[in-house]
């Protein structure tokens, strides 16, 4: 049994880290708030986005992220997080990477974000150059040049298919770790054109068609930051919880020793006084 010298300090210990999770659990509860709001903002321009392109639906073009191939080499942009200590989230997102990886005849991958990037860097395929940390708040131009990058690898022909591999968020601590193909594009669907549009819609639609990528890339970045800071946020009322209840351990151990203690001082005196008798 340890000494009630050694189990308080344990229970120092214990108690430190508690308040550090706790902590780190209420910086993670706002910054989920704030990842959320960001969807929510960027929401309604993707969803007019896609209106747009299914109102060009009955227009033909033949343009570079339209054209279909077989796919020799697939390219996997992998959207991880930049830290850990968020339970599962980023051995969820690297396993899936793996999958997908597996499934293809060649692979090349497009790292966003540090775990991400330890990821292909330990993998055995050829890594393209992406974005090394995304920080808290990332930047829409930041992400729209890998967009842009990947679209181009694709239309240059370096890649003939392009997935997005990253955590779905779906509300309150709900998440899903999904690989969506990017490229190539399905050409517009919708019913018949209603708008007269202006430039001419074969102009418009080739212009919309790298923003439209680039949109769904950076959804796909603020889906997986809500993810990340929910995963965080239940990783850490866990280790909070068990924290608490490794302190109630500890303090009944402590009690015990104290009481053991006590118990063998007074056997002492009750000896020592019957000796002296």
């Amino acid at each position: 049994m340890l000494s009630t010298r050694d189990v308080k300090r344990k229970i120092r210990s214990v108690r430190n880290i508690e308040q550090i999770t706790r902590a780190m659990k209420t910086v993670a509860s706002v910054k989920l708030r704030r990842a959320e709001a960001r969807i929510r903002a960027a929401r309604p321009y993707a969803d007019k986005m896609a209106q747009m392109l299914a109102s060009l639906g009955a227009v033909e073009i033949e343009h570079p992220l339209l054209q279909q191939r077989p796919v020799r080499t697939v390219g996997l942009v992998i959207i991880g997080a930049d830290r850990g200590l968020c339970g599962s989230y980023n051995h969820n997102v690297m396993r899936r990477a793996a999958v997908a990886a597996l499934a293809a005849p060649k692979v090349e991958l497009m790292p966003l974000a540090r775990k991400a990037a330890d990821f292909a860097r330990r993998s055995k395929q050829i890594v393209r150059e992406g974005l090394a940390r995304l920080g808290d708040e990332p930047k829409f131009a930041e992400v729209s040049a890998v967009a842009d990058q990947a679209a181009g690898l694709y239309a240059a022909g370096a890649w003939d298919a392009v997935e997005l591999v990253y955590t779905r968020y779906l509300g309150g601590q709900q998440s899903q770790v999904v690989a969506e193909r990017l490229l190539p594009m399905a050409p517009p669907q919708g019913a018949p054109r209603e708008f007269i549009f202006e430039p001419p819609a074969p102009v418009l639609l080739e212009a919309l068609l790298p923003r439209f990528i680039r949109t769904r890339v950076w959804a796909a970045v603020l889906d997986a930051q809500a993810s990340e800071h929910a995963a965080r946020m239940i990783a850490m009322t866990l280790a909070t919880d068990n924290a608490g209840e490794m302190i109630d351990s500890l303090t009944l151990e402590y009690n015990k020793a104290r009481q053991a203690s006590i118990t063998r001082e007074l056997l002492d005196i009750v000896g020592t006084a019957e000796a002296l008798a």
